[in-house]
């Protein structure tokens, strides 16, 4: 409805009855249709009537020929009746004072509510009045038919033209999300994150039961996911449905569907495009997707492209066009037409066949509505009910790609302190001899954990199923698909590369310490001597697990961790999280390590002491952590997961004791027997010595991963009402009132 700019001028029923007992039939036929009844809400009529009454005295307002004295709009049985006293002054000085009577079509499309005016009779009260400069002493048929034409076309028409006539009505508002951690010991602060899911709703197929005071509608409905609304700065200036384009313009512009009539293609005009983007138009036949056309667009001030539906079904009542834009996923705009009811449908029926046409319809709406709770209630402005189910399966497929990052930086990182104890070494490991140096050894770099990883979502569509056997004759390939499955291959083969390359540093690693080890030797090849001797005999003598000394650092991080949180999966309806987390990183670690000789051989104390040097080092390998789960806790509008903390032993590379004696290699030969790098790792002991051996235990505390379920609002004339979110076990409640 929103789509049409001409409305029609409909000529007084012969018989409110027929036209009671035609909308309940249509009604009937909408409800049946219905595969699944998604949401259910139901409207305070007086709140309605309130919204269309004022939009029309504003239009009319608008006009100084207009002037509405009274206006009346009242619900019944299935008829929304406008009936009104209008005052209209075309010329100078003149009043000619009437009664309009018609109705409101009430329909609910993908933003909300849609309301068409339709102004059916005109009965002129006035005498001796002039109209288009012609005298008449009594009204006449066609002067008022003439009047009716033009007040459509003031009135009337502007509202539908200027979409004056929707009431905006999310019935399925997604919310948010937010994941986040904290890194007790390492972290001064949480790092949380929080992100709007995305997709679109959209209307499958609806009925409508209008009463005296509440109006019901049953949706079925489904489910877009990665779309979300587009920036302002790139916009479509034009957009509509045509049935040829010639030289680059529209022609046979669309507005409705009826009779023959049918929309060949849809037709945008882009504008402020300032590199080179990809859009997408989506059609849609009653909510369903049948195609998708991808079209480039140039940097240009107005940029014209079209699409066309091709041989896709003509029997749909609506039809409606997304334009994505391809790289983001986000809606730049949205349109849609239908079929527009005609007085040729209708059918003659009686008071009586009125009635049993409307309480036939009536008790099948309670029949399939009366497992939601508000099916008999009577709302304050409106209720809201969606099934559970159905949004279970609405939020999973709006977080199946979603991947979220929280990051810690230098900023909120607190230094490390570790301490441990140098203890003795094993004397049978001192040779006080001359020996040969080994041949530097070979390193590698092994890239066996750099798995390719592949997104292989499969993003093909059935653009047409045979009748016979529902088999697909003809498929499709969804660009927005394509391009969220490459963003994703890109993060994969970025990986990939990232972990080739921390390999290859680990492999250099390794040759320098190789080479360390070699110089070590070289630097005093010969440690047969007194000192040697000397120093065995006081480590002989020592109880073997004396201490040598005490090292100490502080360990200051530069760069930034990441904690990434993907591959979310909601089970069992709403009963469980399921997700992954990945850490990534760019940290180094700064420090100095500081070696305290406790008393004993003074030539080796000094040796040790004169160990003190600064060292850099940084993360080498950062596990995944994959298939965390946790039950949902639901109150009132959120969802949430709560996590268990855990710890994770991460790899660095070099060791802070690799980083001292991989740069000063002079060190280790300075106390002339023979030490190797190996030796003294393995002579620090206590619970901090994995941190100076290369190994940092990490405790992660995962936050609450939260869902937080969006309020429904209504926007009703200039006033907008909110209804907060009520999970129950079996529906999602929305109640909106003053």
């Amino acid at each position: 409805l929103a789509a049409c700019n001409s409305i029609p001028i409909i000529g007084p029923a012969t018989e409110r009855t027929s036209l009671q007992a035609q909308r309940s039939a249509s009604a009937a036929l909408d409800l049946e249709s219905l595969e699944n009844i998604d949401t259910l809400i139901r409207l305070n009529n007086k709140w309605l009537a309130k919204d269309i009454k004022s939009v029309l005295q504003e239009q009319a307002r608008s006009n100084p020929a207009y002037t509405f004295r009274k206006l009346n709009v009242n619900f019944t049985r299935q008829i929304i009746a406008l009936k009104a006293t209008i005052d209209v002054n075309y010329e100078p000085g003149q009043t000619i004072s009437a009664e309009l009577s018609g109705d409101i079509l009430l329909d609910f499309d993908g933003p909300g509510l849609v309301w068409l005016p339709r102004f059916k009779d005109l009965r002129i009260s006035s005498r001796n009045f002039v109209f288009k400069e012609l005298q008449y002493p009594e009204p006449t048929a066609e002067v008022a038919q003439d009047l009716l034409q033009t007040m459509t076309s003031d009135i009337a028409t502007p509202i539908v033209q200027q979409t004056m006539n929707l009431i905006p009505l999310d019935a399925i508002p997604l919310g948010e999300i937010q994941v986040g951690a904290s890194l007790p010991g390492f972290s001064d602060s949480s790092a949380i994150s929080s992100r709007t899911l995305k997709g679109k709703v959209l209307v499958a197929g609806s009925a409508t039961l209008i009463e005296s005071s509440v109006t019901t509608i049953a949706l079925d409905l489904s489910f877009i996911p990665e779309i979300s609304s587009c920036p302002a700065d790139i916009r479509v200036s034009r957009a509509m449905f045509t049935n040829r384009v010639v030289s680059r313009e529209p022609v046979e512009i669309v507005e409705n569907l009826g009779g023959q009539t049918s929309a060949r293609y849809f037709y945008s005009e882009i504008s402020g495009v300032k590199q080179p983007i990809s859009i997408i138009h989506y059609w849609f036949a009653d909510g369903l997707p049948v195609t998708a056309e991808e079209l480039p667009v140039e940097p240009s001030t107005r940029w014209r492209t079209w699409s066309g539906k091709g041989a896709a079904s003509q029997d749909a009542k609506r039809w409606e066009v997304l334009v994505v834009e391809k790289e983001t996923g986000c809606i730049l705009f949205a349109d849609s037409i239908r079929a527009l009811e005609t007085l040729e449908d209708m059918a003659q029926a009686d008071l009586a066949q009125a009635r049993q046409a409307f309480a036939s319809l009536k008790e099948s709406f309670k029949q399939r509505t009366g497992g939601f709770s508000i099916h008999d209630e009577k709302p304050d402005i409106a209720l809201v009910e969606i099934q559970r189910p159905f949004l279970s399966k609405t939020l999973q497929e709006a977080l199946a790609d979603t991947s979220m990052s929280v990051e810690f930086d230098s900023s909120s990182l607190s230094p490390l302190h570790f301490s441990a104890t140098l203890r003795a070494f094993n004397p049978q490991d001192i040779v006080c001899e001359e020996r040969k140096c080994p041949t530097t050894p070979a390193c590698k770099a092994d890239v066996t954990q750099c798995k390719k990883l592949r997104d292989t979502r499969d993003c093909s569509s059935c653009k047409f199923r045979n009748p016979l056997n529902n088999r697909c004759v003809s498929e499709f390939i969804d660009p927005l698909c394509e391009a969220s499955r490459d963003r994703q291959n890109a993060i994969y083969e970025a990986e990939q590369a990232n972990c080739i390359a921390d390999a290859e540093d680990m492999r250099q690693a390794c040759e320098q310490l190789a080479v360390q080890a070699t110089r070590s030797c070289q630097s005093d090849p010969n440690f047969k001597g007194p000192m040697c001797e000397s120093i065995k005999a006081d480590l002989l003598a020592a109880i073997p697990s004396s201490e040598l000394a005490r090292v100490s650092t502080q360990a200051r991080a530069a760069g930034s961790l990441t904690i990434n949180f993907s591959n979310f999966r909601i089970e069992d309806d709403l009963e469980n999280l399921k997700l992954d987390m990945r850490l990534t990183s760019d940290l180094q670690l700064d420090g100095d390590l500081v070696f305290t000789p406790y008393k004993g051989n003074q030539s080796l104390a000094d040796c040790i002491s004169g160990w003190n040097s600064a060292f850099t080092t940084r993360f080498a390998t950062i596990p995944s952590v994959n298939d965390l789960m946790n039950p949902i806790e639901a109150t009132g509008d959120t969802l949430t997961a709560k996590w268990s903390g855990f710890g994770l032993s991460l790899g660095t590379n070099p060791s802070p004791i690799e980083a001292v004696f991989i740069e000063h290699p002079e060190l280790l030969a300075s106390c002339h027997i023979g030490l190797k790098l190996g030796q003294v790792e393995q002579s620090i002991s206590n619970d901090n010595s994995g941190f100076f051996n290369g190994q940092l235990h990490m405790e992660i505390q995962p936050l609450p991963t939260i869902i937080n379920l969006a309020p429904v609002s209504i926007k009703l004339w200039d006033k907008t009402y909110l209804g907060e979110a009520h999970l129950s076990d079996r529906y999602l409640r929305f109640d909106l009132g003053e």
